[in-house]
């Protein structure tokens, strides 16, 4: 039997309304306090709503998280079109920082996540998988500007690219703990300060 089209969008576009509820019940109330009832509530539907779409907890978490990774990756393919060399690298970590206060959601949902999947496999597995796509996203690049002679040959991509997202990863972090700690201006500097030294010949770069 042919499945229906206007059907399946329909079904994704519920899901990601109950998505969308949900990361406001995270972020507002911390997801200890994240069940299938207060999604309901703050859809303003009942249980068996969202229990229709998702058939429970962990199921509708690893679907936001799916959408966390989605927008970042589409945010990473926006900022590197028609971009080259050391920019493109560049802009890849830029594009998954928080560089306004509308990209700390993303980041709360994400390190909520981190939190509740302590203990549960099949979610921590999930985990690494994207992680894993980031970080053989980011080696490949690395190994493009090797190939290029645009950084230093002798540099591990692989090292370099855990070193790249731990960097993300700690400002983002500290952003959710204390949204002052890091401008914009200063998490551009400690991202450009990092791939400085990647290179041979060392630019200098201002101070933010």
């Amino acid at each position: 039997m042919l499945s229906n089209p206007y059907e399946n969008n329909q079904l994704q576009r519920s899901r990601l309304e109950v998505t969308e509820a949900a990361w406001r019940v995270i972020i507002r109330e911390g997801l200890d306090r994240t069940s299938m009832r207060a999604i309901a509530q703050e859809l303003g539907s009942t249980t068996g709503v969202v229990t229709h779409y998702f058939r429970d907890k962990d199921e509708l978490m690893l679907f936001a998280l799916e959408r966390v990774f989605e927008n970042l990756f589409q945010d990473i393919e926006a900022a590197v079109k028609e971009r080259h060399g050391l920019e493109r690298l560049e802009q890849m970590i830029f594009a998954a920082l928080p560089f306004e206060p509308s990209g700390i959601r993303g980041w709360q949902v994400w390190i909520a996540f981190l939190g509740y999947a302590i203990g549960r496999e099949t979610l921590i597995e999930e985990h690494r998988k994207r992680y894993d796509s980031l970080r053989q996203l980011i080696c490949q690049e690395l190994i493009d500007l090797q190939t290029a002679k645009l950084i230093r040959k002798e540099i591990d991509p692989l090292l370099e690219a855990n070193a790249l997202i731990a960097l993300v990863d700690g400002i983002g972090t500290g952003l959710v703990i204390n949204a002052e700690s890091f401008h914009p201006n200063q998490q551009r500097y400690l991202v450009q300060r990092h791939i400085k030294t990647l290179l041979a010949v060392l630019p200098a770069i201002a101070e933010p």
